[in-house]
């Protein structure tokens, strides 16, 4: 990298291998053999320029003091000088068929990166022209067209072969393996017969009866923090996803050709999509990542046919949201879309999940509320602009994201909300009078009000890994039940004693996995009052998904796929599947009989810690 940055950890002991062994010995397991990630960021591509141009002392104290994530601070020093040497100087190579740009380029004065959204490269049309409009808002029982199957976002299946009288003898049907390690976190989606799913880089399509492969599509590899895609939008014969590089891209559903291209948001910023866009009127809506690297995020709409940019959201406000002008947002970046969006037909709102605020966990640089940061914001769909919002975190310093999309229903001629927060509580909102109705605790709760310290760490529960992460409460019309899944962990949060200490204003550490738990809880979905509780001695991460014979599925982080009686909690099946579930079950029809859809091998060495490869289940009755 630039002599300005290496100058830097000059000094420092060096090693003989300039580094190269200790990365491989010591950081190559979770962060790739060539730095492009793995189930840790990648420590490669633009976007890390963009994050420690100029700050390689910070760039060095994380490592020192953070890594190896598994045995923090126990290598020697002039281990971790050379271990940053070696990943700057890396970085200072500019391959022939990379836009690697050095820091000397990133940093001139002269250099200026274009501002996304961009014009859409346009390379042809759909094959086919399903579904459209009319089919996605009346979808017929046998597919499972979205993330969270509906608009409301309920994940509510009316299919009703696989009863609780015969769901423990579900088997599995078919397997498909992707051959990759990694997170695997996308909810399947299904149309007549047909199967689509992501990982981080690549998209996949089958049969959805037999799991054979139809087409894949491989989409260049690309550094980003954080490697992981949750899914894709169908509308008109395309499937919609986000990269990692910040592009919105649409594929021909049919054989999965390339058929427009939308630079979003700028990765040399810190921006990534891992969010599943959604589509509604005609338009495609997506928000960015990026909040923990410095980026600020916006949500955006496309003309969802050619990626044409129609208007943007500034989830950090600018004023032209209508703001308080006293609230002066955000240190560094903030508001993050981690997965998706839920829509209300009825009246065209978009109802958004927004992350954290930046810095972090220092918010001594942010006073005010930090608006939209930990909330949900509701916004015309045709327009853009906010029609109202509900914060269930002002000014946050634990990093206890809005991380999943909220749950709609209507009960007794009320309109309800159901929003599941990192801060381990579930709310629930009336829509029309945006007042809180309920606001419970779905774990235990430590030193939540106390202020952080930058001379000791304080512990806290729950921890940054704790409570409602990307999968949100789901909802059961039959019994008017809300079920969510919670992580019980608990941190140790820092504030950071300096600005170059790290791009996150101090530090967040977890407690040994070994003490990480997990709930599946259920509530009347009118009062929050608590029906039942399942404890599971691992983290539950996956969505959950309930069905017109009173069924509910889920999985854990161990491994295990999960059937319950929605009505009392009782245990009805399990399943281990060899890996870690963090996606939801998606319920669908294939020439006549009822398959689950379970993706199993989510891997994270460097936050969750579990293992496995992505493999796609299918499981039906005998």
């Amino acid at each position: 990298m630039a002599a300005a940055m290496l100058t830097a950890v000059a000094p420092l002991a060096a090693a003989p291998d300039g580094g190269a062994a200790s990365y491989r010995a010591y950081c190559a397991t979770c962060h790739g053999a060539n730095r492009e990630g793995a189930s840790g960021p990648a420590l490669s591509g633009d976007g890390f320029v963009q994050r420690w141009r100029g700050r390689t002392p910070a760039l060095h104290s994380l490592i020192s003091n953070s890594m190896p994530y598994d045995a923090p601070a126990t290598l020697t020093a002039a281990q971790y000088a050379a271990i940053t040497r070696y990943i700057l100087a890396q970085n200072a190579v500019k391959h022939p068929s990379s836009t690697i740009r050095s820091v000397e380029q990133t940093t001139s004065r002269a250099y200026r990166p274009p501002a996304p959204p961009s014009v859409p490269h346009v390379y042809g049309s759909a094959s086919t022209a399903s579904p459209d409009d009319n089919e996605l808002l009346n979808s017929a029982d046998d597919d499972w067209l979205r993330y969270n199957r509906d608009y409301l976002g309920q994940r509510h299946s009316p299919l009703t072969q696989i009863t609780a009288q015969n769901v423990a003898t579900l088997v599995p049907k078919c397997v498909f393996q992707t051959g990759e390690v990694g997170s695997f976190q996308a909810s399947p989606v299904i149309r007549a017969g047909k199967m689509y799913f992501t990982t981080a880089n690549n998209t996949y399509a089958l049969d959805a009866a037999t799991c054979h492969k139809l087409w894949k599509y491989e989409y260049p590899p690309v550094a980003a923090p954080l490697a992981v895609n949750r899914g894709v939008a169908l509308y008109k014969g395309m499937l919609i996803r986000g990269t990692l590089d910040g592009h919105l891209i649409a594929l021909d559903a049919e054989n999965g050709n390339l058929l427009w291209d939308e630079w979003v948001a700028d990765n040399r910023s810190g921006h990534f999509i891992s969010a599943v866009p959604v589509v509604f009127g005609g338009k495609v809506f997506i928000g960015e990542a990026g909040a923990d690297y410095g980026a600020a995020g916006h949500v955006h709409a496309f003309d969802a046919l050619n990626g044409r940019h129609l208007w943007t959201f500034d989830a950090v406000p600018t004023g032209r949201e209508g703001a308080p002008t006293s609230d002066k947002g955000q240190a560094v970046g903030g508001a993050s879309t981690w997965t998706t969006i839920t829509v209300e037909p009825a009246t065209r709102r978009l109802y958004v999940p927004l992350g954290n605020p930046g810095l972090d966990f220092d918010g001594a640089a942010r006073p005010g509320p930090n608006l939209y940061s930990d909330s949900i914001v509701v916004i015309d769909a045709d327009t853009g602009k906010l029609e109202w919002y509900a914060q269930q975190n002002p000014h946050d310093v634990h990093d206890w994201d809005t991380a999943a999309a909220p749950v709609l229903y209507d009960l007794d001629q009320k309109r309800f909300m159901a929003v599941g927060s990192k801060d381990a509580r579930l709310y629930l909102y009336d829509r029309d009078s945006h007042v809180l109705i309920a606001r419970v605790n779905l774990t235990g709760r430590l030193n939540d009000t106390t202020p952080l310290s930058s001379a000791h760490g304080l512990h806290v529960c729950p921890g940054f890994l704790g409570g409602v992460e990307w999968n949100g409460p789901a909802y059961d019309p039959l019994d008017q039940m809300i079920f969510v899944n919670t992580v019980d962990w608990c941190g140790t949060f820092r504030r950071a004693k300096n600005a170059h200490e790290n791009a996150q204003g101090g530090t967040g550490t977890t407690d040994p996995p070994s003490e990480a738990r997990g709930w599946l809880r259920a509530f009347d979905a009118a009062t929050g009052e608590q029906r039942w509780s399942y404890e599971a001695g691992t983290p539950m991460l996956a969505g959950i998904t309930t069905t017109a014979t009173g069924v509910l599925l889920t999985g854990t982080a161990q491994g295990d796929f999960l059937a319950f009686d929605a009505r009392t909690g009782r245990k009805l099946y399990g399943f281990y599947t060899g890996g870690s579930i963090a996606a939801g079950p998606s319920i669908y029809l294939a020439g006549g009989r009822e398959y689950v859809a379970v993706a199993s091998g989510n891997s994270s060495k460097s936050l969750w810690q579990v293992d496995g490869a992505s493999t796609l289940i299918v499981f039906g009755l005998p």
